[in-house]
């Protein structure tokens, strides 16, 4: 018997492709790749980082944050200062109202300046003792420091007339902590009451004394709207260019990425060649642009 070798069948070049067997795998063919590795180092930092931020921001109790109701007095001050308009002064009244109200939103866990019952913010006042002319009041959570709070006011035109009302003289604070508030775990959060004490020639009328709510004044009070808040907002008063100069910049960078590699990604697909971008540090600035911009664009809490 005589045994005869058969020869070793060739794999067709089609399936050399697919398994990228085509060409020799040496450094020399690799070197194309190699300028990806920046590019995925940069997306997984900017992952990794934007966890760490995230839990940074929303995974402390208000004992570890930096939230305080002098600080928060000391920024506000400083931003009517800029406005030229007079300090406002800290109310022992507006301020146990306002923690009275804090505490109660922490308690039943709801996200409005009414209460789910009804309740005004007025009503807190007056039970406090507090009668005014004219009133505001502006909500926070998920900052960790009384700089982004304000920042965060500041950057709302609605929250910014509060805090820079000619009107207003008094204000108090509250800050109460939440194990699970909305849902997002361990939240603080802030309540600023603003007010202007009435007198006679005001017109105020008292509380009622089945309610407890005083009657409306006739200058207007002030409820602002709920708004989620950019982490470039919380970065600065004057943030809200910023931020859309940023979201504008990361779209841009997003876009340009994803025509400049389009060509390239269907040759690489339909036809199985390996593709060679040229200028690899052009495209490792778009990424880092596009992923820093959308990092400082995520949400760093709400305002009310």
């Amino acid at each position: 018997m005589v045994l005869v070798a058969k020869p070793k069948r060739t794999p067709a070049l089609h399936h050399k492709k697919r398994s990228g067997q085509h060409h020799k795998q040496s450094k020399h063919y690799a070197k194309p790749y190699w300028p990806y590795l920046p590019l995925l180092a940069i997306i997984g930092i900017g992952i990794i980082g934007n966890s760490l931020w995230g839990q940074h921001l929303h995974g402390v109790l208000g004992d570890r944050t930096n939230i305080t109701a002098t600080q928060l007095l000391a920024d506000t001050n400083t931003q009517r200062a800029t406005d030229h308009e007079l300090d406002l002064q800290l109310n022992s009244q507006l301020t146990a109202a306002a923690q009275a109200k804090a505490q109660d939103m922490a308690a039943r866990n709801y996200w409005s300046h009414n209460t789910p019952d009804g309740r005004t913010p007025w009503s807190f006042m007056t039970a406090a003792g507090y009668q005014f002319s004219t009133a505001g009041e502006n909500l926070a959570y998920g900052f960790n420091s009384s700089d982004a709070v304000l920042n965060a006011w500041m950057n709302s035109p609605e929250h910014r007339t509060n805090i820079l009302d000619s009107k207003f003289s008094n204000v108090g604070f509250g800050i109460a902590n939440a194990s699970n508030y909305q849902g997002d775990g361990p939240e603080t959060i802030v309540v600023a009451m603003y007010g202007d004490p009435a007198t006679v020639a005001s017109g105020a009328l008292a509380p009622s004394s089945t309610t407890g709510e005083q009657s409306m004044p006739a200058t207007v009070v002030s409820q602002p709207q709920a708004a989620s808040v950019s982490r470039v907002d919380a970065l600065s008063a004057n943030g809200a260019w910023v931020t859309l100069t940023v979201s504008t910049l990361t779209t841009l960078a997003v876009l340009w990425f994803i025509l400049r590699h389009g060509l390239f990604l269907k040759r690489a697909l339909v036809n199985s060649e390996a593709f060679i971008v040229h200028h690899p540090m052009l495209d490792v600035a778009i990424v880092s642009v596009a992923t820093l911009g959308i990092i400082l664009t995520r949400t760093a809490g709400f305002i009310h």
